[in-house]
C-alpha cells in the first residue's frame, strides 16, 4: 500500500507569528530593489568618455603652454635671434609639462576628487617638464637630422622657406617623430601619481601616438596659417593645440582598447561614467582615497567594498558595512562577478562588465 505525503497546513496564528515576521524582515534586509536604469543621453555619455575629457584637458594644457612660450618667439622677415635660443630649449618641456598638468588633473576633476586631481596634476607637470628636458636632446637631434636630410633633398632650397615635395614630407615625418618622443612624459604622469603600471603604459602609448599624429600636422598647419611676412603666432597656437588634443585623445582611446573589466555607473551622481578596473585590488567607498570615489551618498562607508582581480576573474567583497553591498538585489558578503551584474552600494548602482578573452 502506497502512502502519499500529507499536505502541510498552517493556521492563521502560525502564519502571522512573531517568528515568521522576523524571518520576513531579515529577508527584506537582504534584498534591495534596484529599479530599472535609464540610459543616459548621448551628450552625457560623451562627456564622461575618457577620450573626450582627456583630449579637452590635454588640448587646454597645450594652449596654456603656447600662451607661456609665445611672447618669447621671434619670427617675421626681419627677425634676428642672438645668444641662446631659450624658447627652443624649453619648448618640449613646457608643452609636455602643461599637457601632463591638465591630463593628470582631468580624471580627478571629473570624479569630483580634488585630492586626486591635485596630486596627479602636480606629478603630471613634474614628470612632463622633467621628462621633456630628458627627451629634448634625442628629439632635437632626430629633428635636426631630418631637417638636414630635407635640405639635401630639396632641389632649390631657399632660406626661411618651407621645403617642397618629398623634402617637405621628410620634414613632416621628422617633426612627428620628435613630438612623439617629447610627448612620452606628458602621458606618463598620471600612472606614476597613481602608482599604477597599466595606467602609465597606456599614457606612454597614447602620448607617442598623439605626439606622432599632432606633430605630423604641425608643418601643414604652419604652411596654411603663417602670414606673408612670416608671422606664425596663429600657426603655433593651432599646432600646439592639435598636439595636445591628440595626446589626450589617444591616451583615452588606448585605455578603452586595453581594458578588460570595468564598472559603469547606472545610478548615482556620475551616471554614465565608466571606471576601468586596472588594479588587482580596487576599493570602492566614500573616502577620497578610495580607488573609486562614491560621494554624496550617506549610506556608503569610506571603505565600503573591494573588488579583487583573481587571474582574470573578479570577486566583490563587502567590508562589513551596516547598509551592505548588493549584487542583483541580493545582499552579499563575497561573490564572483559576471558580466552584466548590477552592484548596489547605498543609492549608487554600478554595472560590471567583462571583456571576453578571444
Amino acid at each position: 500500500m502506497s502512502t502519499s505525503p500529507q499536505p502541510i497546513r498552517i493556521n492563521h496564528d502560525e502564519l502571522f507569528s512573531d517568528e515568521v515576521e522576523e524571518f520576513l524582515g531579515v529577508r527584506r534586509q537582504q534584498t534591495r530593489e534596484i529599479g530599472e536604469s535609464v540610459q543616459q543621453p548621448f551628450l552625457i555619455r560623451m562627456f564622461y568618455a575618457s577620450w573626450f575629457y582627456l583630449s579637452i584637458a590635454s588640448g587646454l594644457g597645450a594652449v596654456i603652454a603656447w600662451a607661456v612660450l609665445e611672447p618669447f618667439f621671434h619670427d617675421g622677415l626681419h627677425a634676428k635671434q642672438e645668444g641662446i635660443d631659450l624658447v627652443g630649449l624649453f619648448l618640449f618641456p613646457t608643452v609636455a609639462g602643461c599637457i601632463g598638468l591638465f591630463l593628470g588633473a582631468a580624471e580627478g576633476a571629473i570624479c569630483r576628487n580634488p585630492r586626486r586631481a591635485t596630486l596627479s596634476a602636480l606629478v603630471g607637470f613634474g614628470v612632463g617638464f622633467g621628462g621633456g628636458l630628458i627627451t629634448l636632446l634625442a628629439a632635437g637631434f632626430l629633428f635636426l637630422i631630418t631637417l638636414g636630410l630635407a635640405g639635401a633633398v630639396e632641389k632649390n632650397p631657399q632660406p626661411g622657406k618651407m621645403p617642397t615635395g618629398f623634402a617637405f614630407l621628410i620634414l613632416m615625418m621628422g617633426r612627428a617623430a620628435a613630438w612623439a618622443l617629447a610627448s612620452i612624459p606628458a602621458g606618463l604622469g598620471q600612472g606614476i601619481a597613481l602608482k599604477d603600471k597599466k595606467v602609465a603604459i597606456n599614457g606612454v602609448v597614447g602620448g607617442v601616438l598623439g605626439g606622432l599624429v599632432g606633430g605630423l600636422l604641425f608643418d601643414p598647419i604652419s604652411l596654411a596659417f603663417t602670414t606673408a611676412d612670416g608671422k606664425a603666432t596663429l600657426s603655433r597656437a593651432i599646432g600646439f593645440t592639435m598636439i595636445g588634443l591628440f595626446v589626450g585623445l589617444f591616451v583615452g582611446l588606448v585605455e578603452g582598447w586595453t581594458k578588460t573589466a570595468w564598472l559603469l555607473m547606472r545610478q548615482g551622481p556620475l551616471a554614465g561614467k565608466q571606471f576601468i578596473l586596472f588594479r588587482d585590488v580596487t576599493v570602492l567607498g566614500s573616502s577620497p582615497s578610495a580607488d573609486i570615489y562614491l560621494f554624496k551618498d550617506a549610506l556608503i562607508e569610506p571603505r565600503h567594498a573591494v573588488i579583487y582581480n583573481r587571474g582574470g576573474r573578479f570577486e566583490v567583497e563587502d567590508c562589513g558595512t551596516p547598509d551592505g553591498t548588493y549584487v542583483n538585489g541580493t545582499a552579499i558578503q563575497r561573490r564572483w562577478l559576471e558580466s552584466g551584474d548590477q552592484l548596489a552600494l547605498g543609492k549608487t548602482v554600478l554595472e560590471f562588465d567583462l571583456r571576453e578573452a578571444k
